[in-house]
């Protein structure tokens, strides 16, 4: 497997991150494209920074990752995680998710990693726990489920 790294997303390869997108019968677990969450990033719903970066694969990239974070609180939010449809199954969002933890747990106060994923698409839930990542609760608003990684 090519070395997985985050690099930020810049003028050089956003053209390339925007391209990337699940298979189509992915699309109600996964209903915001790249272009969604960037734009996101920029105008979030919070006060809270927000972090994104592409996961290359080697010189190739693959997927997208971000999170919302209060590091005074330390307190980290998994917003997205997408590996495109061509590169799934590989090991890719595993690494990046390590990469992930590995970043948070060198900061100043990490305490936990939360996610959510959507009752739609159970998969996500047993990937998340395979990561170390526990239930923690139904969203009640939504058909979302919480799970999060202690640190």
């Amino acid at each position: 497997m090519s070395p997985v790294t985050l690099r930020e997303v810049t003028s050089e390869n956003l053209r390339a991150i925007l391209e990337l997108s699940v298979a189509e019968h992915q699309l109600q677990a996964y209903p915001r494209s790249n272009a969604y969450s960037i734009a996101e990033a920029h105008y979030p719903p919070d006060n809270d920074p927000v972090w994104l970066r592409a996961i290359y694969a080697g010189e190739t990239p693959v997927g997208f990752i971000m999170t919302s974070e209060a590091p005074d609180q330390g307190e980290y939010f998994l917003w997205r995680l997408m590996i495109d449809q061509r590169f799934q199954n590989r090991g890719y969002g595993r690494r990046a998710v390590q990469l992930l933890i590995e970043r948070i747990r060198r900061s100043s106060n990490p305490r936990v990693l939360i996610t959510s994923y959507l009752k739609v698409d159970g998969n996500s839930g047993s990937f998340y726990e395979r990561m170390g990542f526990k239930y923690s609760r139904d969203l009640t608003s939504t058909d979302e489920v919480e799970m999060k990684f202690t640190f």
